[in-house]
């Protein structure tokens, strides 16, 4: 009974992944109540900001400009109604949007799945936005995770606080506006300023922040959209945005216009100019809408593709995370999955390149000094005892940050992350591959005194030395993790990375670990075999 039971509930999440979902789209182009609103008054009002140049700032008139205005402008033609501006903040932007006071928001609204439970986010964006911290003069780092517990200034309401006090471990003092929280940097009264790099970048180039920096890479990437209320989605004005903005990136408008205000950058911008003009060889648009009014999975972010939408591998994942809540990304998002994927590769060739060396290190240096006493071959002894009992990653670190630095500095040659971690890895096991060789050669001397160690007699000291010399790859195999402290690609940087974007830390790292434990259970099984194909061979030569 309880076999069967198991097999029913097997079959049944078999099912629930694979079985086509209900779709869940509204109808395209339903009836849009703030749509009806706007024509009866022929008034479109539109939320905007006015603290985020080059966005939206206040010019030397008074008069709301930047680049969210030029487009508020054009959506407001197209609709042909006249254009008011509404004055909003980052704090009470949503509100004003649910309560009915504006139309649509167009104000560096970032695209976050939070957001879109409180409201409509219109597809495409119209730009990207990521998260970065302006330091005051004097404060130099280059990495997010060496500003842990460090107090910055923050702007109430934006989306990005809470996960980056989540995943750097940051003290932040919030203020209800920009200004407010740039008054206080000034002040010192905290170390940095975290708001979006857009609008930083832009105040680092005021004559009156001279000196103030943004060193970090920037975090949190995602894309800008207007918003609608969450009973538009599907509806007239949803469609209508969405063509609209997917006709200016096509045109090339959005670039061109990000150009005019001197966005800090336009690479997000071309690469959509780009997507949205693609066609297909009969001179169709590869990016349409399907028979629910949404844009094609290809055309889309892929966090908010649905499974019913694609097929194969990322419907799996995506089915998973919908009803099951495990959020896989790196299975439904192809990014992430080439991403995870190649630091996979990287472990895979980084314990093959740590394997070869070992051996043929360590088979070459125990035939040159087994039964030899002279000073070279007692140097090379205590060359390989240094490599043996020094442990890899303080090797790495002596000589892509000591030696590398070095060379960097004096004579602009880069060392290799990859090669220096391979030589690492493997410069460590041959030592041990070393001993295994000559404590096997002296236990054969004891019944053979005139034995000597060298490549033509080497089959001799395989049955004695296979375990040990096993053991010793099956560890290598397993430290090759500690090689990501420097070899970017490898496994566990790829896994970073992937936590850092989508701050998925539970499951990535359980993940990890599973690929790490298959990984080494893999090479074990590999070695296994060569060991028991070289003991056949020295036994029945």
């Amino acid at each position: 009974m309880i076999c069967k039971i198991t097999l029913l509930n097997i079959l049944g999440l078999v099912a629930a992944l694979l079985l086509p979902s209900p779709a869940l789209a509204d109808p395209a182009g339903s009836t849009s109540p703030t749509l009806q609103e706007i024509r009866k008054k022929g008034v479109l009002r539109v939320g905007v900001k006015t603290d985020a140049s080059p966005y939206n700032s206040l010019n030397a008139k008074g008069e709301v400009v930047g680049f969210e205005s030029d487009l508020a402008e054009l959506v407001a033609k197209r609709l042909g109604v006249s254009l008011k501006k509404v004055s909003i903040t980052t704090e009470n932007r949503f509100q004003k949007l649910l309560l009915g006071d504006v139309d649509i928001l167009l104000a560096t609204v970032g695209d976050t799945a939070e957001r879109r439970r409180m409201a409509t986010a219109i597809e495409p964006g119209y730009n990207e936005t990521g998260v970065n911290v302006l330091f005051k003069p004097g404060y130099a780092v280059d990495q997010w995770e060496k500003i842990r517990q460090t107090t910055l200034c923050a702007v109430q309401g934006s989306y990005f606080n809470k996960p980056m006090i989540e995943r750097y471990l940051l003290n932040l003092q919030t203020y209800k506006t920009v200004r407010d929280a740039q008054l206080a940097l000034r002040d010192r009264q905290c170390t940095g300023f975290l708001y979006t790099n857009g609008a930083l970048h832009n105040t680092r180039l005021l004559p009156d922040w001279a000196g103030y920096t943004m060193p970090l890479p920037n975090a949190l990437i995602t894309s800008m959209a207007i918003f609608v209320r969450s009973e538009e989605k599907g509806s007239e004005l949803d469609l209508m945005l969405g063509n609209l903005m997917a006709e200016l990136h096509r045109s090339g408008w959005m670039l061109e216009t990000g150009r005019k205000w001197q966005l800090p950058s336009t690479t997000w911008l071309t690469a959509q100019k780009v997507m949205w003009s693609a066609t297909s060889p009969d001179g169709k648009l590869d990016c349409t809408r399907n028979k629910n009014g949404m844009w094609i999975a290809a055309c889309r972010t892929t966090e908010y593709v649905s499974s019913e939408e694609v097929s194969g591998l990322q419907a799996l994942g995506l089915r998973l995370k919908e009803q099951f809540g495990i959020d896989l990304n790196f299975v439904y998002d192809p990014y992430d999955r080439t991403q995870f994927l190649r630091g996979l590769m990287y472990s895979m060739l980084l314990i093959a390149s740590g394997i070869a060396i070992s051996l043929s290190l360590g088979m070459l240096v125990a035939t040159t000094v087994d039964e030899r006493d002279g000073w070279r071959h007692r140097a090379l002894r205590v060359l390989m005892a240094y490599g043996r009992m020094t442990p890899p990653l303080i090797m790495m670190y002596l000589i892509f940050f000591g030696i590398g630095g070095w060379t960097t500095r004096e004579f602009g040659i880069s060392l290799s992350a990859f090669a220096v971690a391979t030589f690492c890895s493997g410069f460590y096991t041959a030592g041990l591959v070393m001993r295994a060789l000559l404590e096997a050669a002296a236990h054969i001397r004891k019944s053979e005194p005139g034995f000597v160690l060298r490549f033509a007699t080497l089959r001799r000291t395989e049955q004695f030395a296979a375990s040990p010399i096993k053991q010793s790859l099956i560890n290598l195999s397993k430290q090759t993790m500690m090689a990501s402290a420097i070899a970017i690609p490898e496994l566990l940087s790829a896994s970073s990375l992937l936590i850092a974007e989508k701050g998925n830390i539970f499951l990535t790292m359980t993940a990890l670990v599973l690929t790490f434990y298959l990984t080494t259970t893999l090479w074990a099984k590999i070695i296994n075999r060569l060991e028991a194909a070289v003991l056949r061979r020295a036994v029945h030569p």
